[in-house]
């Protein structure tokens, strides 16, 4: 005998999502996955996971709100990775998101422009949608 709502499947504890968009001309792939604890965005024109970034939205003692990055993995030495991880968690956290985050950025180039469009991309097709 089955119990009351056993036909019913549970939903999968990782709310994923996958999709592309053309970045400076260039197709990207998003692929969020929405853990418990955390978020991983993988954004990538290469094919691989790139510069590994560890990002959180932090709170300072007087409440305003501040950004902190460390690379995990990769170019530790490029000012635009910081800006880009920077950007997205802010952009993040205006979605309502507030837990860390673990960004992976595989892309051919990375200008300003182009983080203007990474976080153009996250803000209209997310997880949270």
């Amino acid at each position: 005998m089955d119990a009351p709502g056993a036909g019913a499947e549970p939903a999968f504890p990782v709310r994923n999502r996958i999709y592309a968009r053309l970045i400076n001309g260039m197709t990207t792939n998003f692929v969020w996955n929405l853990y418990l604890d955390h978020l991983l965005l993988i954004i990538t024109q290469i094919g691989t996971v790139g510069t590994v970034v560890s990002a959180r939205k932090d709170a300072t003692f007087d409440g305003r709100t501040t950004f902190s990055t460390s690379v995990v993995v990769g170019k530790r030495d490029e000012p635009t990775l910081e800006l880009a991880a920077r950007q997205l968690v802010e952009a993040l956290g205006e979605l309502g998101h507030s837990k860390p985050v673990t960004l992976c950025l595989g892309l051919r180039e990375l200008s300003p422009a182009v983080v203007k469009e990474l976080v153009g991309a996250v803000c209209e097709d997310n997880v949270f949608s």
